[in-house]
């Protein structure tokens, strides 16, 4: 899947708007390990089942997955990916 449309943000900055959103889902710190262990996958070449590289924001709290099969949307349009993966 071609990263195109997506916005660029680091795993600190994504942490930070997960908790502003999510107060009580989890502690920032397992946020981080969760988006972090997502961006290690990814880089090793991890793959949805479709085939697709993974989504790191969305594998980070769904599994190991693209951002279609996560999302149900065929392309993101100003969705978040962590820098390190676009």
């Amino acid at each position: 899947m071609n990263k195109a449309g997506f916005i660029a943000i680091s795993v600190e900055n994504y942490a930070d708007l997960h908790m502003q959103a999510n107060p009580h889902d989890m502690s920032r710190q397992d946020v981080v390990a969760a988006l972090q262990s997502a961006l290690v996958d990814h880089n090793n070449g991890a793959t949805c089942e479709c085939g697709n590289p993974t989504w790191v924001i969305g594998s980070a709290f769904a599994g190991n997955a693209c951002f279609t099969c996560i999302t149900g949307q065929a392309c993101p349009d100003g969705d978040y990916e962590i820098d390190a993966a676009i």
